[in-house]
């Protein structure tokens, strides 16, 4: 796996040597020795983190790091100030640097700060991003919130249920817990594509109960950041018929928009709380 690029920019080639030295075999290098140079590999490198010499030739760091924030290609690429000039670093974090370093710095220092630098761009590269699992059911695909999601099991056998909808007429035991089985397919009166014995259940647990959804194909889960999920706000017709409750927003993934679903949408409203006596109505059939 490739490592994280850096830009060292400096007028100093000793500083620069003293930072490769430090930082070469955690990342991978490119060094720039005044501004205008650094602003131009910016642009065609997009590094992870840019380390900046403020005092340069041609350009300062300060006007690199403004013209950096002003273009929204480079706008998210955290800039660490490498400077003995504290009042000028300082106010560079107010101009939406990440972090600041003084210069004569131990080797520790460097790599901690860079670390940290890296860390917090990466933690709001995460903001607004959803975690989802992708299945399929006949021809229709769409998205579930990993957070609701508690396993992916092969079909096993099931018992029948005595009461409940078409689509809820099953249930399995899994170590030991019984767990009712909704044919989502069923639900959204399709085809399965797959037999049975092929088929997938997603265990969800939906207000502290859990329930077997039965679809035929689930993909690794996937992370999508905010500029691919339509929040539901934006997508039209999300206030109405069955999207109304369910529709968390739209995923844009491989060219295709899909829905990313609450997994209750597919439960008629007070059904959950009916499942516990359902399953203990099967059981005392079982038993009798």
């Amino acid at each position: 796996m490739s490592l994280p690029s850096l830009l060292l920019v400096d007028d100093s080639d000793a500083i620069l040597a003293l930072e490769r030295a430090i930082l070469s075999g955690h990342y991978t290098i490119h060094t720039a020795s005044n501004g205008r140079e650094a602003l131009d590999k910016v642009g065609r490198l997009h590094p992870a983190a840019v380390l900046l010499d403020l005092s340069m030739p041609e350009m300062d760091g300060d006007e690199v790091l403004q013209r950096m924030k002003a273009d929204p290609a480079t706008a998210d690429i955290p800039v660490i100030i490498i400077s003995s000039e504290k009042s000028r670093a300082e106010a560079c974090l107010g101009l939406g640097a990440e972090a600041f370093l003084a210069k004569p710095f131990r080797a520790d220092e460097l790599l901690h700060t860079v670390g940290e630098a890296l860390a917090s761009a990466r933690r709001r590269a995460r903001t607004g991003s959803l975690l989802v699992l992708r299945v399929t059911v006949g021809e229709l695909e769409f998205a579930i919130p990993l957070d609701a999601v508690r396993e992916v099991l092969l079909h096993p056998a099931t018992r029948p249920l005595p009461t409940g909808p078409a689509y809820l007429r099953e249930y399995v035991e899994v170590r030991g817990n019984a767990l009712c089985v909704l044919d989502v397919a069923r639900r959204l009166g399709v085809e399965h594509k797959l037999a049975r014995v092929e088929r997938m259940l997603v265990v969800i647990e939906v207000d502290g109960i859990s329930l077997a959804l039965a679809v035929d194909t689930v993909k690794d889960p996937e992370e999508y950041g905010a500029a691919d999920v339509d929040r539901r706000e934006r997508v039209g017709g999300a206030d109405h018929g069955p999207l109304r409750e369910g529709l968390i927003g739209m995923l844009r993934a491989g060219g295709r928009a899909l829905p990313i679903l609450d997994p209750k949408v597919f439960i008629a409203r007070g059904l959950l709380r009916e499942l516990p006596t359902m399953l203990e109505a099967a059981e005392a059939r079982r038993s009798a």
